[in-house]
């Protein structure tokens, strides 16, 4: 059993570097070359609401510094806006601006359009497998995540 899980882990090792690239690829391809990885996730924890840095930090599990520098970019290109929070106009959150919004949702979608005909390669039983796994992949490192933050 524990050879088993072993080659299961390796075999992720390879699988989720490879899908990296390709949503990567797609990325650059629609927003632009200089668009990152970070950027577009960030993008993508600012497309289900705002927040403020500190909390896109710690989601990211990245310094406070890091991602300054990180969301300062995509301010100045115009694609996040900072808001003075209502509860506290010390803080500001963080929100997608219309012109960051459209970047995000057609990087999206081009990765959709991207990844579904290599998908459709899957025979039923593979894709079947496949649905079957992804939400007990995502329950367990959801999981794991939110035992780290507990812990730190």
């Amino acid at each position: 059993m524990s050879d088993q899980i072993e080659e299961l882990t390796q075999e992720l090792l390879v699988i989720l570097p490879l899908l990296t690239r390709i949503v990567a690829a797609e990325v650059r391809r629609e927003a632009g070359d200089a668009t990152t990885m970070p950027q577009f996730r960030v993008l993508a924890h600012l497309h289900a609401g705002p927040l403020t840095l500190s909390a896109l930090a710690k989601q990211r599990r990245v310094s406070l510094q890091a991602m300054s520098e990180l969301v300062q970019v995509l301010v100045e290109r115009g694609w996040v806006e900072r808001v003075p929070a209502a509860h506290d106009r010390r803080q500001h959150l963080l929100h997608l601006s219309d012109h960051g919004r459209q970047h995000y949702e057609r990087a999206h979608d081009q990765t959709l359009r991207r990844l579904v005909p290599l998908l459709s390669a899957l025979d039923e039983g593979e894709r079947a497998a496949v649905q079957q796994a992804l939400p007990a992949l995502r329950r367990v490192l959801a999981r794991e995540e939110s035992e780290e933050d507990i812990g730190s």
